[in-house]
């Protein structure tokens, strides 16, 4: 049985308790079905934009908009065009816990990805806060639904989660003379916070209550949200997890330019084409994938200042302080780095190649109680890329008028297979969604944070200050450097990385 959301009188729903049906919404006549299960109404694979597949590849996203038609969404919509990096980041993981990798199944990859997922409790609350995840993957991978981001137990604290997907790769960023439009990454998710404006308080959320939410790539877009006059309004507040390395490497306009010339003279070479956007979007996304593994090899795609939706590198108008006024979380994890060392550290090595031999020589010195060479490289990377750009951000926001709140994620969990890693890159994010993997090694200790991580994250969604009614997480400011700390006993002080970041700063 399914009903028509807003054609039956409230108080007769109440005495109906339609909650656990299926629920249907109408949007000016267009029919979206949704799923119940649990207390959760959930809407899978929702379009917001029209297919950006053949005349439509590297153009801006153009609004799906087809009155009285029906939407079933129960099922997730395939994942932006991409290879398999987060699937194998993430069978790695499981492996390295000791489980069986195949037991992460990949989703199937599309140019036809531009669906959003909404989940709401199954309740007639209504005008609830909205967050709206971005998730990570380096720009070039993940996906809106990989398994730590599904909404169906954090909605249970009346609220409603949006996940937003973006393309990817050269299909999102592609700053060829021949497009207008480089930042198509950027552009979709502005248009998805557009449909979310317009259109969530059917789900009944609202629109002038939405926070953001992001992590690695991310928490960079969210980075670039903060100052393209495109997204100002949009959004009230925003939670950025792990983010900062947008900051610390801008992405050089000439050299991006360049390389994407470069690509389409490769295509233009292997498929006996003319060299011209308009013969490539003929190509099918595969090809396009294959042959852009090859040129971009190791390649890190950002946003570049396109006039359009960027201005300026973002870095300039951060420390500028032209940025939208909004309230902030932000951090980091302890050991962001630690996926990634493969057993060498080259601490020496990473020091001549990232700052000068006066901040060298002050680095060694303050962290030379520090024996372990992977914790110290670690720890300065996590400085450079993620914590020193954090606290820049939380200042400007300060500065703009906004509140913010920084934190560091420090829980490892208590499994030897956890120590070689720590807190690494991600490892905050089953805590956020009480979404706990079940390969991971979970106990009651990790389910208390969880319900704190929670608890903070939704109280700021829904009043822009994180605490409840005792005051555990200090707001933060340049004179205190305040850090809430998040472990088994959590605590606020001064941020542990602050004397590096205070000798990295001109660096970065």
């Amino acid at each position: 049985m399914r009903i028509f959301k807003y054609l039956i009188p409230l108080n007769l729903l109440l005495l109906l308790n339609f909650s656990n049906i299926e629920p249907v919404i109408n949007i000016n006549g267009t029919i979206i079905s949704g799923s119940y299960k649990n207390g959760v109404h959930s809407f899978l694979g929702v379009p917001f934009a029209l297919p950006p597949i053949g005349e439509l590849r590297w153009q801006p996203p153009k609004p799906w908009n087809h009155p009285d038609a029906e939407i079933n969404a129960k099922d997730f919509k395939p994942a932006c065009m991409q290879n398999n990096r987060i699937v194998n980041w993430y069978k790695r993981l499981v492996r390295d816990f000791g489980s069986n990798p195949n037991i992460f199944k990949s989703p199937e990859f599309s140019e036809d990805c531009l669906y959003l997922n909404i989940w709401k409790p199954a309740t007639t609350n209504q005008n609830l806060p909205v967050l709206v995840y971005i998730h990570g993957g380096s720009n070039k991978a993940g996906w809106s639904y990989e398994p730590n981001y599904h909404g169906h137990k954090i909605v249970k604290k009346d609220v409603i989660l949006v996940s937003i997907p973006y393309r990817l790769g050269v299909f999102g960023f592609f700053p060829h003379p021949e497009n207008k439009n480089p930042n198509l990454a950027l552009l979709d998710q502005i248009l998805a916070l557009q449909w979310i404006n317009k259109n969530i308080s059917n789900f009944d959320g609202d629109p002038n209550n939405i926070t953001l939410i992001g992590e690695s790539a991310g928490a960079g877009s969210i980075s670039h949200l903060l100052v393209s006059p495109k997204s100002k309004g949009l959004f009230q507040k925003a939670i950025h997890q792990s983010g900062g390395s947008s900051l610390s490497y801008p992405t050089d306009k000439n050299y991006e330019t360049t390389l994407a010339i470069k690509f389409t003279e490769f295509l233009e070479e292997k498929f006996k084409m003319d060299n011209s956007i308009e013969n490539f979007k003929k190509l099918s996304s595969k090809e396009i994938l294959d042959a852009s593994e090859i040129v971009y090899k190791d390649h890190y795609y950002n946003y570049i200042d396109d006039g359009i939706t960027i201005n300026e590198p973002v870095i300039n108008t951060i420390k500028n302080g032209k940025i939208h006024n909004i309230d902030l979380i932000i951090g980091s994890n302890n050991d962001e780095y630690s996926l990634y060392f493969g057993g060498i550290a080259d601490v020496d090595g990473w020091l001549n190649a990232e700052v000068s031999n006066k901040q060298k020589n002050k680095l060694t010195n303050l962290l030379s109680n520090i024996d372990d060479p992977i914790r110290k490289l670690d720890l300065l990377i996590t400085a450079k890329n993620f914590v020193c750009p954090s606290l820049l951000i939380a200042k400007t926001v300060n500065l703009s008028g906004g509140n913010s709140w920084v934190y560091q994620f420090n829980r490892v969990r208590d499994d030897p297979k956890a120590l070689k890693y720590g807190a690494f890159h991600g490892a905050e994010l089953p805590y956020v969604f009480d979404t706990h993997d079940e390969w991971l090694p979970t106990n009651g200790i990790d389910r208390k944070i969880t319900e704190e991580v929670q608890s903070y994250w939704v109280q700021f969604s829904k009043t822009g200050n994180p605490n409840l009614e005792q005051k555990m997480w200090d707001p933060y400011s340049a004179q205190t450097n305040s850090t809430f700390i998040i472990n088994e006993k959590s605590y606020s002080s001064t941020h542990p990385s602050y004397e590096i970041c205070k000798i990295m700063e001109p660096s970065w």
